[in-house]
């Protein structure tokens, strides 16, 4: 059965096809260098990346880690914690001192008291061998300095592996993410370590005013000017709740600690 064009239309508006707006993102910036974010990152918060290892010349058993190129190893690292991988670096190719240079850096939550561990692999077509697989100490229980620059970490084969854990980095900003629809704005994503988080914005809140006008009579492009421009300064917003309740928010740029799970690159 054929349909025709205007058929075609009919039916795709039956099947309630939404139009899609476009997401705005507030302004995230590094802060100035010596700039004391506050407040300091939740003590659960670190920044962690691998620095790199040392892996031993040859395997437990005495054979050279590849048979082809120059039996090197092609070196992955893993960071569980309590069982759950939530890093996994990119191969590093024959090599027996792997940095991993394009690794994700990020944020990640890592509470008290969690297992937290390491693996070295080498990978493999048919099958990824593990190199080292040893627990990290305690981070909840650790004296962080600028002095230190990694944890290094034993394996019991003689190699190591070389681990960055520092309290979370920050960035400067709002934390808001916001949807511009026709004539209305709509929260869609909050950074739960913001100022935007901190002041209770959840997703699905109409941004009703800003600085005082009416979003529903403002031009295009323009509640995207007047947060921005407003933000350093502090931004009123009068927002509507799904439980149709309106409530008053002032928000200022201050200290943001995005999680791997926000999707920010540090």
């Amino acid at each position: 059965m054929r349909f025709s064009y205007t058929q075609v239309l009919f039916l795709l508006g039956s099947l309630g096809c939404g139009a899609v707006f476009p997401e705005v993102a507030s302004p995230l910036r590094a802060p100035p260098p010596g700039y004391k974010l506050e407040p300091p990152p939740p003590a659960d918060f670190y920044y962690v990346e691998f620095a790199g290892a040392d892996v031993p010349l040859r395997t437990r058993d005495g054979r050279r880690w590849d048979e082809v190129g120059n039996a090197a190893p092609d070196p992955y690292a893993k960071l569980l914690v309590n069982d759950k991988e939530v890093i996994l670096t990119p191969v590093h190719s024959d090599t027996l001192r792997p940095t991993w240079p394009d690794q994700e850096r990020a944020n990640y939550r890592i509470p008290s008291n969690a297992n937290v561990r390491v693996e070295l692999w080498d990978s493999n077509p048919l099958y990824s061998h593990p190199i080292c697989t040893e627990q990290v100490p305690r981070l909840d229980r650790r004296e962080f300095s600028e002095e230190e620059e990694y944890l290094s970490i034993e394996c019991d084969n003689g190699g190591r592996v070389r681990l960055v854990v520092k309290p979370a980095r920050g960035k400067f900003g709002l934390g808001l993410y916001y949807e511009l629809r026709t004539g209305d704005a709509y929260v869609t994503r909050v950074i739960a370590q913001s100022p935007a988080g901190r002041g209770g914005l959840r997703p699905g809140d109409q941004i009703v005013r800003a600085q005082g006008q009416d979003v529903a009579k403002m031009e295009q492009g323009k509640l995207q000017s007047v947060i921005n421009t407003n933000a350093s300064m502090g931004i009123q917003l009068t927002l509507k709740g799904e439980d149709g309740r309106t409530r008053e928010v002032t928000l200022k740029d201050g200290a943001v600690y995005p999680l791997v799970s926000d999707g920010i690159a540090l």
